[in-house]
């Protein structure tokens, strides 16, 4: 008679077993809404072999792997060719994911673990790889690869589109126009001005498109090239991102690429089904406040380093009118990087803390800005924490820190724990960079540090709003958008019309790819505009509005005829955030000698839409039309422009075909329309 125990035993070699012939004969990851078959190229190396819509039966993409095999997953001279035997994929389950993970030793002691990631709900998965040193000796790891695919979009001219490095300028090619299309940044995801790019891309074809985000903090590489009609494209970090030595049974895990694969009929829709799947990743992976737009205060823009206790308070005296949500004290409050207690010559004992609970007293969430990665010290005395070799930041007075070798996801949890026990804040603002190019942990090393000690900050904190500046939107990434609550873009220049321009061109251009609420604008010093240019500060307002609004300027000398424009301007920001939430929008990029640029944001329901139109490139008066693409046709709309009054009552239908007419005179400089829907 068999026994429990003995049949439980039997029970577990029958699941195993079943799990290496559905491995053998090609296994699967199946949610409902897509199914991944996984299985292994001709080459033995691990592959996705296809992607299939559930409910049709069509496929969204195949892989047909890399002529080169595993000389595109690893350096040659962990390549043999003698290896032989199958690869397993082993399935299983938590969460957020349904996984698979297949895994090769490879001669010379480097264990390899392919791993697919499927969302249990939608079409998203997530691809990385992670090596294991299990050999006695350490090992060199001259570049580290985190997916190589060659995909089936079904045919027809493939193409790919992708977003600039800091102005977020859209570019796009057909591939079969160009050698390749080379993405990349150094040293952080999104550093490099004036030839890198943001970690985000898509390609397109005749099944659809494929939207993909790079989940890494540090630099990167992409390669996507046409390949006989298909689309190659090669993910990894090159050698000097890499920097890697893997010690006897250290294992690391590399970037994670995101996927989205998408089949809505157009753009706009494309655009919000990849978002609203990465939202809900979001919410299972690092849960945090949910998405929103609040409108916030920093100094910075305004005295910089110059602030005390005598600014901080004339600035909480004369906020009430705006109705605040956040008051962030940036960069030049504390003591010194690493002694991060109140500047002694800026704020009494006690103060600064009495300061910070003014604000909460007042409904208004207090932040503080900070770079816990840097501390400060003498080059006579080093700490043993300091980076090798040592690294000095003049800007903030501070050396860097080995995040490697020094705990630092210990450090980062203690110190933002310290900051909330200490000053009761609900926002942080982190800042300044992290990686360089030198380092005694090199650079992935510490890309992994640091990552896992954001995560580590989220989790602890998941009430704590988390502000990613990174020296002006150098970090930008599937990690710090998934996790933080909003991104400073880049940093602008100080005040007026010139600042209004480079805030649409740069919030505009960033939302084709990044959440809205992600998309952080500031307007800098009102209080030195002429306050009787209306149009001006209306512009002013409107250029931050796309995304969240930040405002940094001396409120104590803001006049009143200039502060009712700004207030009514609040009160119309306040109203279209609520179309905002729903990620479904259409942009209108600002080009040289186009009349105006813009964004219109829809509800998900299609009943309301809100529109943001600029002048840009005309001068005098003129008419445009605006053409609405996601409303109800049978529905009858109210069309309010704000600043004239005026409301006129069309057809959904006719707004759609014909569009409305917004009428500038030579003056106006901007226009905000709400549609409603009415009896």
């Amino acid at each position: 008679m068999m026994t429990a125990r003995s049949s439980s035993k039997v029970l577990f070699c029958v699941c195993w077993l079943s799990v290496l012939v559905l491995a053998v004969s090609g296994a699967e990851l199946n949610n409902g809404t897509i199914r991944l078959e996984l299985g292994t190229d001709p080459n033995g190396v691990p592959i996705i072999r296809q992607g299939v819509w559930v409910d049709s039966g069509m496929q969204a993409f195949s892989d047909v792997g890399s002529p080169d095999g595993l000389a595109s997953w690893v350096p040659e001279r962990f390549i043999s060719d003698h290896m032989r035997g199958p690869v397993y994929w082993r399935l299983t389950s938590d969460a957020n994911f349904i996984r698979g993970e297949a895994t090769r030793t490879l001669p010379g002691g480097l264990r390899v673990t392919w791993v697919a990631e499927l969302a249990k709900e939608g079409s998203l998965f997530r691809l990385h790889v992670r090596m294991k040193n299990v050999e006695k000796e350490a090992m060199d790891i001259e570049w580290f690869p985190a997916w190589v695919a060659t995909l089936n979009l079904g045919g027809g001219d493939t193409y790919a589109r992708w977003w600039r490095a800091m102005t977020f300028k859209r570019g796009e090619n057909v591939l079969k126009t160009v050698d390749r299309v080379k993405l990349g940044s150094r040293l952080h995801s999104s550093d490099d001005e004036d030839n890198g790019a943001n970690p985000y891309w898509l390609v397109g074809g005749n099944n659809g498109q494929i939207y993909f985000g790079v989940e890494w903090c540090g630099g990167w590489e992409a390669k996507i090239r046409d390949a006989a009609g298909n689309v190659s494209i090669s993910v990894r970090l090159p050698q000097e991102e890499t920097q890697l030595v893997l010690e006897p049974g250290d294992l690391i895990d590399g970037p994670a690429v995101l996927v989205v694969p998408t089949r809505e009929p157009d753009d706009i829709l494309n655009r919000r089904s990849w978002m609203s799947q990465r939202l809900a990743l979001a919410q299972g992976l690092y849960p945090g406040p949910s998405p929103s737009f609040p409108l916030t205060y920093n100094h910075w823009n305004s005295v910089q380093f110059d602030v005390d206790s005598a600014f901080l308070k004339r600035q909480i005296d004369a906020m009430g009118p705006y109705g605040f949500d956040a008051f962030i004290v940036d960069a030049g409050w504390y003591e010194q990087v690493g002694d991060w207690s109140p500047a002694a010559t800026k704020f009494q004992e006690g103060e600064f803390e009495e300061i910070l609970q003014d604000l909460s007293a007042r409904g208004v969430r207090p932040g503080l800005w900070s770079c816990p990665q840097f501390i400060t010290s003498t080059e006579d005395w080093l700490p043993e924490e300091m980076d090798d070799p040592p690294h000095f930041e003049p800007f903030i007075g501070g050396y860097s820190l080995d995040l490697a070798n020094s705990d630092f996801p210990s450090i980062l949890r203690g110190h933002v724990g310290l900051l909330r026990e200490r000053y009761s804040i609900g926002w942080w603002k982190y800042d300044q960079p992290l990686f360089r190019e030198e380092s005694r942990g090199g650079a992935m090393k510490n890309v992994v540090a640091y990552q896992n000690a954001l995560r580590d900050v989220r989790k602890a904190n998941p009430d704590l709003s988390i502000e990613g500046c990174l020296n002006g939107g150098r970090m930008i990434n599937e990690l710090t958008q998934l996790l933080t609550q909003t991104m400073w873009l880049r940093d602008g220049s100080r005040k007026g019309l010139f600042h209004a321009r480079q805030n649409i061109e740069v919030g505009l251009a960033a939302l084709d790819f990044m959440f809205p609420w992600s998309v952080y604008r500031w307007t800098n010093n009102l209080d030195e505009m002429d306050p009787e240019d209306v149009e001006l500060t209306r512009l002013y307002c409107r250029s931050a509005m796309a995304g969240v609004w930040g405002i940094s300027s001396d409120l104590s000398e803001i006049g009143p005829d200039q502060q009712r424009v700004m207030v009514k301007e609040i009160q119309r920001y306040r109203q279209l955030n609520v179309i905002k939430q729903d990620c479904l929008y259409e942009v209108q990029p600002p080009e040289d000698g186009a009349e105006t640029a813009g964004v219109t944001y829809y509800s998900a329901d299609q009943w309301k839409a809100g529109v943001l139109l600029y002048r840009w490139d005309r001068e005098g008066a003129f008419d445009p039309q605006v053409r609405f693409r996601n409303l109800q046709p049978a529905t009858m709309y109210q069309v309010r422009d704000m600043d004239l009054g005026s409301k006129t009552r069309m057809t959904g239908k006719s707004l759609m075909k014909k569009g409305v007419s917004v009428s500038f005179s030579s003056e106006r400089q901007s226009a905000m329309l709400f549609l409603d829907p009415v009896p």
